[in-house]
């Protein structure tokens, strides 16, 4: 039984005509998703607890296009993001000809994965998957910090570890700590690839403009 979560489905305004999000994020994805991603190629059916059925370069490309083309629409795009901070950092990013292009692309797939938790992953559904709504919610985060993700997966990394080790404290048989200290194992293993992923990130900024605003 799926869950109910809290998602209503909210009406938008597309060529002067209602329709429902659920649709449009089903149109969006038989029309830009579909061609780079057959099987499964729908969204908001698509088990995204799975990683197997994480979003793809392919996939992280086709939305970068799109936001590509919006903004080179100027004032006609339908998304304008030049009220965010840090908009130039941004920009250079999702360029298609950066020379870090399949880096940012790779990184982009994985910031879509985080972000699918604001969609039908959680019980709290707010985007109902759509790529795009999902796309906007990280280029707000990355507004802050184009390294947001990288140091995401750093520091929650970090914290698991540490209630993981809190956790040990209150263990009791040998059996059980044997257990958390293989998970212990096993995340810092994560953590340790983390920090290079974070250290590549850091080296692969030479075409990221220097932020003008920087902290919260």
């Amino acid at each position: 039984m799926a869950k109910k979560g809290t998602y209503h489905d909210v009406f938008i305004k597309k060529d002067g005509e209602y329709i429902s999000l659920a649709q449009d994020t089903k149109d969006f994805c038989k029309t830009w998703i579909k061609p780079v991603h057959p099987k499964n190629w729908d969204w908001t059916k698509r088990d995204f607890n799975d990683p197997k059925n994480d979003p793809t370069i392919a996939e992280a490309r086709v939305v970068r296009d799109l936001i590509v083309k919006d903004i080179a629409k100027g004032k006609t795009m339908q998304i304008n993001l030049s009220g965010l901070e840090n908009g130039d950092a941004i920009y250079a990013f999702l360029d298609p000809k950066s020379p870090y292009e399949e880096f940012n692309m790779e990184e982009f797939a994985y910031s879509l994965k985080v972000e699918l938790e604001h969609g039908k992953i959680r019980d709290a559904n707010v985007t109902n998957n759509h790529p795009f709504l999902t796309a906007m919610i990280v280029l707000a985060h990355m507004s802050e910090t184009v390294t947001y993700y990288k140091r995401l997966k750093v520091m929650e990394t970090e914290g698991e570890i540490f209630e993981m080790n809190r956790k040990m404290v209150s263990l009791k048989t040998k059996a059980a700590k044997k257990k958390i200290e293989t998970d212990i194992k096993k995340a810092q293993e994560e953590l340790n690839e983390a920090k290079v992923a974070l250290e590549k990130r850091l080296e692969a900024m030479k075409d990221i403009p220097v932020l003008s605003k920087i902290g919260d």
